[in-house]
């Protein structure tokens, strides 16, 4: 019954995470451009790293324990898919073509990594 319960909301957790992080990559920008003399580049890498972390956690909170119960292989490997599309898109996209290449990998990666908590949702779920 524990580790239902922290499946269940390590998979809102993700599901919440992935939505900040769409949130913050539309919204930064616009504040950017905007508000120039706020200085919030400097919050904006830290920033980053929560938001990685927030993601990062759940999948392995999660997905992993989610498909040692009920072994399906499609909702862990969209979340690692989805997890490896995000980790791509900071560190890769971002530093080496720019911010909009990684704004689309990220938002990529959110759309993965949503389908893999759902299903994982539900089979747990349906395997009582």
């Amino acid at each position: 019954m524990v580790m239902k319960n922290l499946i269940r909301f390590a998979d809102y957790a993700g599901m919440a995470a992935s939505a900040l992080c769409l949130v913050h990559c539309l919204a930064m920008p616009l504040l950017l451009a905007a508000f120039p003399l706020l200085g919030l580049g400097g919050e904006h890498h830290a920033l980053h790293d929560a938001l990685l972390l927030g993601v990062t956690a759940p999948v392995l909170l999660a997905l992993v324990p989610g498909y040692l119960k009920h072994r399906d292989p499609v909702a862990l490997s969209l979340g690692v898919a989805g997890l490896a599309c995000f980790l791509a898109a900071v560190f890769v996209l971002g530093p080496q073509i720019g911010e909009m290449a990684e704004t689309v990998g990220a938002g990529v990666s959110r759309v993965v990594l949503v389908g893999g908590h759902v299903p994982n949702q539900r089979q747990c779920n349906d395997s009582r």
